[in-house]
C-alpha cells in the first residue's frame, strides 16, 4: 500500500533533518504515488508515501492519536480493522477517519504493541513513535509479506520499506555484505535478518522491534506450533479449511479502488479467483501470462478457466526480449534473486497497471501452506534411500542425472549424495542453485576470506527456527523453515518490489495466519498423498474446491511462474548489459569473482554441462546489482 521511512536519534543529538526525511521519502514514491507526509518532533522523524486504497480521502499519514502524543507511518492492510473499530469505540475510542493505520493506534493505546500485534489480521509494516515514553516501535506481519529494513550509525536509527531509504538518511554508502555474497550464491537469496548491504539488517516476520534509551531489542510475538489436532474426519478437515479459505479471500477484497488477480493456469490462482467472483456482482478482471516456451507457457489453461468464471480476461505476453527488462526489475528489487522470476513478475505487474487495477489478489504461499513443491515430493521419495550405503545412493544419483536435468533431479542428486536426514541440510540440498565446488572456485579471495571470517555460514542461523518444531517430523520441519526462509525472503519480497514498482498492491490470502494455523494441525498426509509414485501435492485443497474450481485447473499439476532464463544464458551473445556485466573488467571492479572462473562456467553452461545455470544467473544478478547500487 505504501512506503515508510523514519529517523530516531539515540544519544540526544541534533534533531532530524527533515530535508534528508523527505529526500528519502521521496526515493519510495513508486510505492506511493497518491499522498505523502513527513512529521518530526525534535527526537523522531516519520514519513510515509501513499497508494489511496481505503478511506482515499482521508487516510494521510503520519497519523496521530487526539493528543498527539502517538504517531505512525504504516504499510500494508489490516483486514479485520472494521471489527476491531467497532470493539475500540465500544471502550471509547474516537476516530477522526475511516483507516485502518488509525485503528493501530488505537489498539496500542488500549491493549499495548503485544495485545495489538494478537489481534491484527493482514499484512502490514509500520512504525509508532510514542513521545510521551519516547519510545519507537517498528513491527512486521506475521508471514513476512510487507518489508522492513533498519540499521544504526551509534548516533542514530534509521529504518525504511526499502534499503534505498536509508541510504537516502544516513548518507552511508553501499557496501555489498561480503559474506551475504556466499549465501547468497548457495541458495539464491540473502536469508533474514541478514541483507546484500552491510550494515543494513531486515526486521524478521512476526517480531517488533523497540528502541527505548538508545537501546535496539527485537522480539517476536507469533510463532506456529506444528501438530495434529483432535479433528476426528477428512470431510471436517476439507469443510472447515474451505471456510477459512473463502473468509480469508473474502477479507481480501476489501478496497474502494478497481481491484482483479492474477491467473495462472493452476489451481492455487483458480482458486483465488472462483471465490472472488463468487463475492462480487461484476466480472473479476483476471490477468494472465504467456510465454514463447510451450513448457513455460499456461495461457491457454488460464483463458480455459477464466472462461468457466467468467472472469473478464486479459493476456499478456513474455517475448523472447523481456530479459531486457531485467536490470530495471533489478533496481526495484534492490535485493538479488538468482532467479529471474521477478522480470516475469515485473511485466506482470506492469500489465496488471496497464489494465488500471491498483489492487491484485495472487496464489503466493499455498506451496508453502500445502507442500506443494518439488521437494516435499522428493523428500518423500528420497527418505527411504537415505539409510543406504553411500556407495549405492552415488550410483543412484549419478542414474537419476543422465535421465533428467530439471531442478527437481538436481534437488534430488544432491540429496542422495549428501543427505543426512537432517531438516536443515536436506531443505538446504534441495535449495542449492549449483555445485559447491563450482561456487568455491568462482569466489574471489575476499568473498571467501569473509564467509570464513563470519564463523560459518548466515545460514547456521536456520537451526534457531527449527526449535518451534523440534520433535515434529521432517515434512512439517522443512514446512516451518521454508515459510521463515525461501518465502520470506525470495517469494515475498519478489512480490512486493515487482507490484509496487509499479505502484499495484499485492495481497495474498493463502498467507492468512489463520489458515497457517489450521493448517499446521493438519496431518500431513492430507497435503501430499497417493503411492509412492503417484503423489498429489495440495490434496486438502484440491479436495475443498470440487465442485468450485474447474476441473482443468482443480486437478492440474503445477507448473509454477517461471522466466526461460537456461536458454537465454546459453546465447554466444547477451544484451549489452548482461555482456559488460559478465566482462573481465566489470569483474575485477566488482572484486567479488575470478573472472577465469566466471567464464569457463559460462562456455560449461553454453556446452549443455548441468547445473550451472542458476549459478550463472547469480553471478549476472550481483554483477549486475553492483554496477547499479555501487557506481
Amino acid at each position: 500500500m505504501c512506503g515508510i521511512t523514519g529517523v530516531l536519534n539515540l544519544n540526544g543529538g541534533k534533531p532530524p533533518d527533515p530535508a534528508r526525511l523527505i529526500r528519502a521519502n521521496d526515493a519510495l514514491a513508486h510505492r506511493g504515488p497518491d499522498d505523502s507526509g513527513a512529521f518530526t518532533d525534535g527526537h523522531a522523524g516519520l514519513a510515509m508515501r501513499r497508494l489511496s486504497i481505503i478511506d482515499v480521502a482521508r487516510g494521510h499519514q503520519p497519523l496521530s492519536n487526539e493528543d498527539g502524543g502517538i504517531s505512525i507511518v504504516f504499510n500494508g492492510e489490516i483486514y479485520n480493522h472494521l471489527e476491531l473499530r467497532g470493539e475500540l469505540m465500544g471502550l471509547g475510542h474516537r476516530f477522526k477517519t475511516r483507516s485502518d493505520t488509525e485503528t493501530i493506534i488505537h489498539a496500542y493505546e488500549q491493549w499495548g504493541m503485544e495485545g495489538c500485534l494478537s489481534r491484527l489480521r493482514g499484512m502490514f509494516a509500520f512504525a509508532v513513535w510514542d513521545s510521551s515514553e519516547r519510545v519507537l516501535f517498528l513491527c512486521r506481519d506475521r508471514m513476512g509479506i510487507k518489508p522492513l529494513y533498519y540499521s544504526e550509525d551509534g548516533s542514530r536509527f534509521y529504518f525504511s520499506s526499502e534499503i534505498r531509504g536509508i541510504l537516502q538518511q544516513s548518507g552511508m554508502p553501499c557496501r555489498i555484505d561480503m559474506a551475504a555474497v556466499d549465501v547468497f550464491l548457495t541458495v539464491g537469496f540473502v536469508p533474514n535478518p541478514y541483507t546484500i548491504c552491510e550494515g543494513i539488517s531486515k526486521l524478521p516476520p512476526a517480531h517488533f522491534l523497540v528502541v527505548r534509551n538508545g537501546t535496539v531489542r527485537v522480539r517476536k510475538y507469533w510463532e506456529l506450533s506444528y501438530g495434529e489436532g483432535n479433528r476426528s474426519t477428512i470431510q471436517e478437515l476439507t469443510e472447515e479449511f474451505r471456510d477459512l479459505l473463502a473468509e480469508s479471500i473474502r477479507m481480501h477484497l476489501m478496497s474502494e479502488v478497481p481491484l482483479g488477480a492474477l491467473l495462472s493456469g493452476g489451481i492455487d490462482s483458480a482458486t483465488i479467483a472462483a471465490f472472488a467472483q463468487g463475492s462480487l456482482s461484476m466480472p473479476l478482471k483476471t490477468i494472465s501470462i504467456s510465454f514463447d516456451s510451450s513448457r513455460l507457457n499456461e495461457a491457454d489453461a488460464a483463458r480455459e478457466t477464466a472462461g468457466v468464471l467468467g472472469t473478464d480476461h486479459v493476456p499478456v505476453s513474455f517475448g523472447k526480449d523481456s530479459m531486457d527488462d531485467y536490470p530495471e526489475a533489478l533496481y526495484y528489487l534492490e535485493e538479488p534473486l538468482a532467479e529471474p522470476v521477478f522480470v516475469t513478475e515485473y511485466n506482470m505487474h506492469r500489465a496488471v497497471k496497464q489494465s488500471g487495477l491498483k489492487v491484485v489478489l495472487t496464489g503466493e504461499g499455498s506451496d508453502e501452506l500445502l507442500a506443494g513443491y518439488h521437494w516435499h515430493r522428493g523428500e518423500i521419495w528420497s527418505r527411504p534411500l537415505l539409510g543406504l550405503p553411500f556407495f549405492l545412493r552415488a550410483v543412484m544419483a549419478e542414474g537419476l542425472l543422465l535421465r533428467s536435468r530439471g531442478a527437481g533431479a538436481m534437488g534430488m542428486y544432491r540429496v542422495l549424495r549428501e543427505g543426512r536426514g537432517d531438516a536443515r541440510d536436506q531443505y538446504r540440498a534441495w535449495l542449492t542453485i549449483g555445485d559447491p565446488k563450482i561456487r568455491e572456485r568462482l569466489l574471489s579471495r575476499e568473498v571467501s576470506q569473509a564467509a570464513k571470517d563470519n564463523g560459518g555460514s548466515l545460514l547456521d542461523s536456520w537451526k534457531d527456527h527449527l526449535s518451534a518444531v523440534a520433535g515434529r517430523p521432517v515434512h512439517d520441519q522443512i514446512l516451518w523453515l521454508q515459510s521463515r526462509t525461501r518465502m520470506v525472503d525470495d517469494i515475498n519480497h519478489s512480490l512486493d518490489r515487482m507490484s509496487m514498482a509499479h505502484s499495484v498492491e499485492a495481497r495474498v490470502p493463502f498467507l492468512d495466519h489463520r489458515l497457517w494455523e489450521f493448517c499446521a494441525g493438519v496431518p500431513f498426509r492430507l497435503k501430499i498423498d497417493g503411492t509412492y509414485f503417484n503423489l498429489v501435492e495440495k490434496y486438502l485443497l484440491r479436495n475443498a474446491v470440487k465442485g468450485i474450481v474447474p476441473e482443468g485447473a482443480r486437478l492440474r499439476r503445477k507448473k509454477g511462474l517461471a522466466a526461460p532464463y537456461e536458454t537465454w544464458l546459453a546465447k554466444d551473445r547477451l544484451p549489452e548489459w548482461a555482456e559488460t556485466a559478465l566482462s573481465e573488467a566489470d569483474i575485477r571492479k566488482a572484486g567479488l569473482f575470478d573472472a577465469k572462473e566466471v567464464e569457463r562456467l559460462r562456455r560449461e553452461h553454453q556446452a549443455g554441462l548441468p547445473d550451472r545455470a542458476t549459478l550463472l544467473m547469480g553471478v549476472l544478478a550481483l554483477q549486475t546489482w553492483s554496477h547499479l547500487f555501487m557506481g
